[in-house]
């Protein structure tokens, strides 16, 4: 869709009649810790390299900031690094694929919480490196589910699924 949310969580959604979930809230005002990608933390730059010219094959590749200060984001907005550099505008322009990766990231910590029914206290979390994911000995969920959102969720945004692959999981899901 050529655009970002960079609010995903889990307070965010609504069910609406037909009992789909609706993303709301599209102001683009901040990322939350506890569901923001750990590259998105803005110290990571992003670039995509070509890796099979033939197939249209290609890689993330992040490395660390290690320059002056930059600041994109207003003074106030935090003391975190993701409220300094917002890395989801810079993205949106210069690697579209990197932001859509940290999108998928934080769709798949919220599916975690919310299959979980994971309730620890979010508020003491700083940085995504923070929230510890543990999906408890007494869950009925289908086991491909669970690794799918684990898949989201990998640390290597180059092993996650696209957007599209995940709505096509769900979409198979819910046809059953």
């Amino acid at each position: 869709m050529h655009t970002f949310h960079m609010d995903i969580k889990p307070g965010n959604f609504i069910v609406n009649d037909e009992e789909s979930l609706l993303l709301i809230d599209w102001e683009q005002s901040g990322a939350p810790a506890t569901t923001l990608a750990p590259e998105a933390d803005g110290t990571w730059d992003v670039n995509e390299k070509n890796t099979d010219e033939e197939r249209r094959v290609t890689k993330l590749i992040y490395t660390k900031y290690t320059g002056p200060d930059r600041r994109n984001m207003p003074e106030g907005s935090g003391q975190e690094s993701f409220n300094v550099w917002n890395v989801f505008p810079e993205w949106q322009a210069s690697c579209p694929r990197a932001l859509e990766l940290a999108e998928v990231f934080a769709l798949g910590r919220t599916m975690w919480m919310l299959l979980s029914q994971t309730a620890d206290d979010f508020d003491d979390v700083e940085h995504p490196n923070d929230v510890r994911i543990s999906w408890g000995n007494e869950n009925n969920l289908p086991l491909h589910w669970i690794t799918m959102v684990e898949k989201c969720m990998e640390r290597d945004p180059n092993e996650r699924p696209s957007v599209v692959e995940l709505a096509e999981f769900w979409e198979a899901e819910t046809c059953i």
